[in-house]
C-alpha cells in the first residue's frame, strides 16, 4: 500500500511533515509523497532524516493551475508534480511567487468574515496555526473553535468555499505553465484527482486529458476516495491509450479532512507499489540525464565547449562504473577549481570593502569557499540534479552530500574558466557570492571561527587548540554534538547538530574570552 497524496502542516494539513513520516511508517506504508499545496517546505523540512524510514519516498507538490481558456467555467486544477529536484530555480521562483500571492488572500478573507460578524482576526490564526502557511483550512478550524460553526466542512459550505461569501480566488499559473516547471525541475507532472472536477459535460473530461497531455502531461492521479470503479477503469484505458502512468493517493489532510485515513481514504483505497515503481521508471525513461540547457541558465554561462561541463559533472564513482562511455573523473577539474575559485572569492572581497586587513578577508573567504559554503552555493543552482554519479552513490543521497556538492562546484568554476577565461568565471562568482558575502558580512554567525582561533592562537601562542569529541546525545537522524575546545589556560564548551558546528561554537567562545585580553 502507498500514499502519493499527503498534505502537511506546510501547507493545509494538521500533522507536520514529520509525524506523516511517522504514520506512514506505523501504518505499513511502503512509499509515500508530500504533496503540500504550492510549497515544498515540508519536503525541505524532513529531507535529513527520510532515509531512516523503512519506505520509499518520493518528492511531490500540489499546484494550483488556472484551467485553459476552453475550460475556464472549471475554476482551479491542480498539478501534481513528483520526482523533481527540490532545489530548481524555476519551481522554486513559481512557488515563491504562489507564497507572495497568499499574504494578500488571507487578510482579504478574514475581512470579509469580519463584513458578515465573525470576531476572527489574522493575528488568531497565525498565533493558533503558526505562519508559514495559513489558507482556508486553518481559518475554517478557527472559525469551528470559537463557536461560529459546527463543524469543518459547513465552513466552507456556508462561507469560504468557492462562490461563498467570504471566499477569495487565490493566485494560479496556467495548466501549461505548472507542466513546464515541473517538467524543468526534473519531475513528472500528474493532474490531480479529476474526478472532482465539475465539467459541463460527460465528454469533457477526455477533451481537457488530452489537451493535457498535448502539454506535457505525464499521469492521472486515478486512485483516489472520491473515485468509483467505473470511473478507475475508464482513467486507467485513458492512461494506457495516452501512454501516461497511473498515481494514486488518499489526499490526506490529517484532522483537517477528517475520515480520509492515511493510504486507506475512506477505508476502500489500496494503492499497490507497483504503481510507484511505474512512476519511478517512467522518471528515468523521461529524463535519463537533466538537459544541460537548465544548468547552463542557472549559471547564466552557454558554454562554447559542453564537454569542460560534462567532464566537471562526472563523479569518480560514475566512472568506475562506466569506463567505456566516460574517459575521466572531474578529480583533476577539482583542483583547478579551488585555485581559480579562491582567487575569484578574495577579488571579490577586496574589491567590496578595500579598508579590510588580511586577517578579516583570510575567515571571510575561508566562510565563503568552505564546503559548507560551496554546497550552499551549489543548491541554489540545482547542481546536485546534474551530476553523474554512480548508482550506489546516488542511492545513499549523493547528489545532496556537501563535500560531493562543493567539490563539483569547484569543478564546475574550472570549466567556465578553461572554457572562456578568467574574466568569465569571475562574473559569476560576483554574482553567485554576493548574497553569501553579504550574509557574512551582516552576521558574526557566518564567520569561520576555527580559521579565526587558529591564526590568533599561532600568533599569539604558537601552537594550536585541541578539539575533543565530549558528548553525543539523540537518535541517529537527530544527533547534537559537545565538543571541549583546550587552548593554553582557556577551555570552552561547544555544541551543534554536527561537529563542525560545535567545533565552531566553541572556537566562538575561545576568542570571545581571548581576543579582550590582547586588545
Amino acid at each position: 500500500m502507498i500514499d502519493l497524496h499527503t498534505h502537511s502542516t506546510a501547507s493545509d494539513g494538521s500533522l507536520t511533515p514529520k509525524q506523516i513520516l511517522d504514520l506512514a511508517r506505523d501504518t505499513g506504508i511502503e512509499a509515500v509523497a508530500l504533496t503540500d499545496h504550492d510549497t515544498i517546505a515540508g519536503i525541505l523540512e524532513i529531507k535529513d532524516i527520510i532515509h531512516s524510514y523503512p519506505f520509499e519516498f518520493i518528492t511531490g507538490v500540489e499546484i494550483s493551475c488556472a484551467p485553459p481558456p476552453e475550460f475556464k467555467s472549471l475554476g482551479s486544477i491542480h498539478m501534481l508534480g513528483y520526482g523533481f529536484s527540490v532545489y530548481d530555480c524555476g519551481l522554486n521562483d513559481a512557488l515563491a511567487r504562489a507564497a507572495k500571492a497568499r499574504t494578500t488572500r488571507n487578510p482579504q478573507i478574514i475581512e470579509k468574515l469580519n463584513g458578515l460578524g465573525f470576531d476572527i482576526s489574522l493575528d488568531e490564526v497565525e498565533r493558533r496555526f503558526g505562519t508559514r502557511q495559513t489558507g482556508r483550512p486553518h481559518i475554517a478550524e478557527l472559525l469551528v473553535e470559537k463557536g461560529y460553526v459546527s463543524d469543518f466542512r459547513k465552513a466552507f459550505d456556508l462561507y469560504l468555499g468557492k462562490n461563498k461569501p467570504a471566499y477569495v480566488d487565490k493566485f494560479k499559473i496556467s495548466c501549461r505553465d505548472a507542466i513546464r516547471i515541473i517538467l524543468d525541475a526534473g519531475g513528472l507532472p500528474v493532474l490531480a484527482h479529476p474526478g472532482i472536477i465539475e465539467f459541463q459535460h460527460p465528454h469533457d473530461l477526455d477533451t481537457f486529458i488530452n489537451m493535457l497531455a498535448d502539454a506535457g502531461l505525464a499521469g492521472i492521479e486515478v486512485y483516489y476516495p472520491e473515485h468509483d470503479s467505473a470511473l478507475r477503469k475508464h482513467l486507467s484505458e485513458i492512461v494506457h491509450s495516452k501512454g501516461l502512468v497511473a498515481t494514486g493517493g488518499s489526499d490526506f489532510h490529517g484532522s483537517f479532512n477528517k475520515g480520509v485515513d492515511l493510504g486507506r481514504g475512506r477505508g476502500d483505497l489500496n494503492v499497490a507499489i507497483s504503481v510507484f515503481k511505474k512512476l519511478n521508471d517512467r522518471l528515468l525513461e523521461i529524463h535519463p540525464t537533466p538537459c544541460l540547457d537548465i544548468l547552463e541558465q542557472h549559471l547564466d554561462y552557454r558554454f562554447q565547449s559542453r564537454s569542460f561541463l560534462t567532464n566537471a559533472l562526472c563523479h569518480r564513482s560514475y566512472l568506475n562504473e562506466n569506463q567505456n562511455t566516460c574517459d575521466t573523473d572531474n578529480e583533476r577539474l577539482e583542483f583547478l577549481g579551488d585555485a581559480v575559485l579562491g582567487l575569484c572569492v578574495g577579488h571579490l572581497l577586496m574589491e567590496n570593502d578595500p579598508l579590510k586587513n588580511e586577517g578579516d578577508l583570510s575567515r571571510l573567504r575561508s566562510s565563503l569557499v568552505s564546503e559548507t559554503g560551496l554546497a550552499h552555493i551549489a543548491r541554489k543552482i540545482d547542481l546536485g540534479r546534474f551530476i553523474k554519479l554512480g548508482k550506489g552513490e546516488a542511492l545513499s543521497g549523493g547528489r545532496d552530500k556537501n563535500s560531493i556538492l562543493s567539490d563539483t562546484f569547484e569543478a564546475v568554476v574550472a570549466a567556465v574558466y578553461l572554457d572562456a577565461g578568467f574574466d568569465r568565471v569571475q562574473a559569476m562568482v560576483n554574482r553567485l557570492f554576493k548574497k553569501p558575502m553579504q550574509q557574512i558580512l551582516a552576521s558574526a554567525d557566518f564567520i569561520d571561527y576555527k580559521s579565526g582561533l587558529q591564526e590568533f592562537s599561532q600568533e599569539h601562542f604558537g601552537i594550536t587548540p585541541d578539539y575533543i569529541l565530549a558528548k553525543e546525545k539523540g537518535p541517529d537522524h537527530d544527533k547534537t554534538f559537545e565538543i571541549c575546545l583546550n587552548l593554553d589556560t582557556v577551555s570552552t564548551t561547544g555544541t551543534g547538530k554536527t561537529k563542525k558546528a560545535a567545533e565552531q561554537d566553541a572556537a566562538r567562545k575561545a576568542l570571545a574570552i581571548l581576543t579582550p585580553k590582547f586588545d
